[in-house]
């Protein structure tokens, strides 16, 4: 899959809302083995985002063959900022 396909359903997921699956494991000593002690599973629900809606929307009507260096580097600036946003919610 190519890089801007990946940035698009990563938008797509962004705007829509995701559920993302967290575990924390506690581990003990146990005759002399580190050995599970804990575990526990929680489900973490990110809602849908109106930035990656609207920018999902204007991709349709913005031809970015026309946008000007500044306004480009912008668009690369927003794109950047909801990546570290989504990598921060996965981690």
């Amino acid at each position: 899959m190519e890089l801007n396909e990946k940035l698009k359903q990563t938008l797509i997921k962004k705007a829509t809302g995701y559920k993302v699956e967290e575990s924390v494991c506690e581990y003990g000593m146990q005759e002399d083995e580190l050995r599970l002690v804990k575990k526990k599973v929680s489900t973490k629900y990110y809602p849908p985002d109106l930035s990656a809606i609207n920018m999902l929307l204007s991709e349709k009507q913005t031809d970015y063959k026309n946008l000007t260096n500044e306004q480009l580097e912008q668009e690369k600036q927003n794109i950047l900022k909801l990546l570290k946003e989504i990598d921060c919610g996965n981690s």
